[in-house]
């Protein structure tokens, strides 16, 4: 179906605190980019202006956390009492791996970026004719800028893991992540707010931070949007971080979890990463976020997760995320997944 010219695509989230696309789930389940160049090539080049515009929020936070975490990582490292000089010996093969580009950081390349949608927010205001290319043009740059990123992170956690031990895993994502969980337990606990608005929240920022990831096989951030009775659910195939980490497709045929660059993944079950095997060190951070810490702080998992698996093969991948209409029919064995149990909140089987 043709967007319909001049409809609303963007406005001011009180929630995000920003400017955030609009619309129904599956009208948000289309990625940024693809949206923006529909809305141009319907007539409507304000529209197209406004969600390039949005699409340099909804990759803020990611130059946020991508410029930081490594640093922390290092330091989280280091200060475990393993020696520089071997953090640093890890720190040469990674850049061997991955490129001096990636490891320079997302925000040596961010002007680029901020540039080129800028320059496309223009011509598309004014309807120039190369206004789509020039969407199609940051769009890439964007998506290298992003995927360099999350190596550089996913090579970092990789070396904790490598120096530190898999044991230690969910300690450096509790290090890494504790401003979030606090964040997180004050909105969403049910004495602060209704679950009906947090389950709102909870998809809102879904939809914002997964377009940035560029999730789905053709990287335009399209996802796909699953309701049922008890739940809905949002599923990447594949996931733009994690599942760079597990993925061929998207990865030109070399998943960061197979070789050369054999990236961790869980060879032991641990309450942290759903007691799987083959979990990526990356994606143990969904798990505690979303699922064990909310119900050792709330007493309830706030999204449940269905991650990837890396089974030592190529193999495409994904992910689904489900936010439950009511805590209450969240199954019990989501909370046996992670070693809880809903009789004993945050309690240990």
């Amino acid at each position: 179906m043709s967007p319909s010219p001049n409809s609303t695509v963007v406005a001011h989230s009180d929630f995000l605190g920003r400017h955030a696309r609009v619309g129904s789930w599956q009208e948000l389940s289309e990625g940024t980019f693809r949206t923006a160049r529909k809305r141009l090539a319907a007539g409507d080049g304000d529209a197209a202006a406004d969600l390039l515009e949005v699409s340099l929020q909804e990759a803020d936070e990611l130059r946020d956390i991508y410029e930081r975490w490594p640093g922390e990582i290092a330091e989280w490292i280091v200060g475990r009492g393993v020696d520089i000089a071997a953090v640093e010996v890890k720190l040469d093969r990674l850049a061997a791996l991955i490129g001096n580009k990636a490891m320079g950081g997302i925000q040596a390349e961010w002007p680029e970026y901020h540039e080129a949608t800028m320059h496309a927010v223009r011509r598309c205001r004014v309807g120039d004719e190369d206004a789509a290319d020039l969407i199609d043009l940051a769009h890439q740059i964007w998506l290298g800028i992003h995927d360099r990123a999350v190596d550089r992170v996913a090579g970092h956690i990789d070396i904790a893991v490598t120096l530190c031990g898999e044991d230690v895993l969910g300690d450096l994502w509790d290090f890494l992540m504790a401003d979030w969980y606090d964040l997180h337990e004050k909105r969403f606990a049910l004495s602060n707010q209704p679950w009906e608005v947090s389950a709102h929240q909870l998809m809102v920022a879904i939809v914002d931070g997964f377009h940035a990831h560029l999730v789905g096989g053709e990287r335009q951030g399209d996802i796909e949007v699953i309701e049922e009775s008890d739940r809905i659910g949002f599923r990447f195939a594949p996931c733009g971080s994690g599942g760079r980490m597990l993925d061929a497709e998207v990865t030109g045929g070399a998943p960061r979890s197979a070789a050369p660059f054999d990236f961790a993944t869980t060879s032991r079950r641990h309450d942290w990463a759903w007691n799987e095997i083959g979990v990526c060190s990356y994606c143990v951070h969904c798990c505690l976020l979303n699922v064990v810490m909310p119900i050792d702080r709330l007493g309830f998992p706030t999204r449940v997760i269905e991650p990837p698996l890396w089974s030592g093969r190529s193999a495409s991948t994904a992910c689904t995320w489900w936010v439950y209409r009511d805590p209450s029919l969240i199954p019990e064995s989501v909370y046996h997944k992670v070693g809880r149990t809903p009789q004993k909140p945050g309690g240990r089987t």
